[in-house]
């Protein structure tokens, strides 16, 4: 039995129209033609209500007795309605169609696409020219089987998996990154302030400083700098990079300290998951070139890069003689954004190995166990 049923009136355009895109999708419904076999007014009841209709809006006055009966009279009741249907079915708008995702009254006729269980597998024009699915619509493959996929490593999402039965409930820890060296940095007191915006919204801030650290790879990686950089990465679960804009990208010094942070030590992942806010300053007009940069850094390092971000520009205007940033709107967007960065780390921190479980690397997984439980029987034999 159909598991679609179209409430249909033959000499109704709208309700061919929906029968043919019920059709069109693949699908040959339970068709009742209800000026023949009227439905009770308990399951007429039932369709209005689950259509989000009131029993007056499933009525219909063109080419019905309505007015002729006074049905138009607001104080009637939904039940001397109903009983008015049962004596003149043709009173009732046309086409309803229930299908396992809900109820509509089918006017005009492509509503019904919104209930459809499956999608339309060609072009469709209405009987009046009006075409409702083109040659040019994307159409789903026919063939949905996956012959390439490992079932077995395939992981399908649910609120179960990603809900919490106990989180961590000490303060949020978050890094900050700035990139330049000079004794007055503008990268640097605009970190120092977000810091301070972090710890009144609860977490636990730290700073490092880029004094000293080598350039990448002209010193082995157990470099005290070195050393101290990783292990505050391994430490965070978010963190904030800010960098001057130098010749339209970030700083030398800033990304100095991103090539000493590898995807991966033995098994720790220093950045992975972990979520980050992007901040710049310049010397000139605002612009965005920095905090694009570091974006992409960002993804390359697999990170949960958040959608706000700050760019101060002419930042020797906005912090005063004490190294304080002054009121501006660019300070209410700093405030925006390590809000915004807290929120996401709450939501991310006790959930990030998840969201970063992929399944190529199950697969890999999956393949060195096999190919070690072979060594290990060839050994056996």
């Amino acid at each position: 039995m159909s598991t679609v049923t179209i409430y249909h009136n033959p000499d109704c355009g709208t309700s061919r129209n929906t029968l043919g895109l019920i059709r069109n999708a693949g699908i040959e419904p339970t068709v009742i033609e209800y000026l023949k076999s009227p439905p009770s007014s308990e399951v007429l009841a039932d369709l209005i209500q689950r259509a989000g209709l009131t029993v007056r809006q499933a009525l219909r006055e063109k080419g019905t007795p309505l007015l002729e009966l006074g049905l138009d009279n607001a104080t009637l009741t939904d039940a001397q309605l109903l009983d008015a249907v049962q004596e003149h079915p043709i009173l009732i708008n046309r086409p309803f169609v229930v299908t396992p995702i809900g109820v509509r009254l089918c006017r005009p006729s492509e509503v019904v696409l919104d209930i459809l269980p499956k999608a339309q597998q060609g072009p469709f024009t209405k009987e009046d020219g009006d075409v409702v699915v083109g040659s040019g619509t994307y159409l789903p493959p026919q063939d949905m089987t996956l012959p390439v996929l490992d079932e077995a490593l395939l992981d399908t999402p649910t609120h179960g998996k990603l809900s919490l039965h106990s989180g961590a409930t000490h303060p949020p820890r978050i890094l900050l990154l700035y990139g330049s060296l000079r004794e007055r940095s503008f990268s640097r007191l605009l970190t120092e302030e977000a810091a301070r915006i972090l710890t009144r919204l609860g977490a636990e801030t730290r700073i490092f400083d880029p004094h000293g650290l080598p350039l990448p790879d002209s010193v082995t990686a157990d470099h005290p700098k070195v050393a101290e950089l990783r292990a505050l990465s391994t430490w965070s679960e978010g963190q904030v990079w800010c960098s001057p804009e130098r010749h339209g990208t970030l700083t030398g010094v800033f990304k100095s300290q991103i090539d000493w942070l590898p995807l991966e030590i033995g098994s720790v992942r220093p950045t992975q998951g972990r979520t980050l806010a992007v901040m710049q300053v310049s010397g000139g007009s605002q612009s965005f070139n920095a905090v694009n940069a570091l974006r992409v850094l960002g993804r390359w390092m697999r990170m949960v890069t958040i959608p706000n971000q700050s760019s101060v520009a002419k930042a020797f205007q906005e912090f005063d003689e004490a190294g304080r940033m002054k009121p501006s709107p660019y300070y209410d967007r700093v405030v925006d954004v390590m809000e915004e960065l807290i929120k996401f780390t709450l939501l991310v921190r006790d959930r990030s190995d998840y969201l970063t479980d992929r399944y190529s690397e199950r697969k890999g997984v999956a393949a060195e166990v096999a190919r070690l439980a072979s060594a290990a029987m060839d050994q056996e034999r």
